[in-house]
């Protein structure tokens, strides 16, 4: 899937979850429930390589979606 469509769709996922101090973590539980481990992957890769492009809940959502992939 296009980064550019992942990125739009973890973006209105993050202004859809309620604020609160584990956001990150309802956010990371959303994207393992519904996308695909090849989104997952092609996402965290992209986040990985760009994190000035990404607030600081999205880099907290990708460092918990790789420790849950090493878990």
């Amino acid at each position: 899937m296009d980064i550019t469509i992942l990125t739009r769709m973890a973006h209105d996922i993050e202004k859809n979850i309620p604020v609160h101090d584990e956001t990150y973590l309802r956010i990371s539980e959303h994207l393992v429930k519904f996308w695909t481990p090849k989104m997952r992957s092609d996402f965290y890769q992209y986040v990985v390589s760009n994190r000035t492009e990404f607030g600081s809940t999205m880099n907290k959502v990708v460092d918990e979606l790789r420790a849950k992939a090493n878990a």
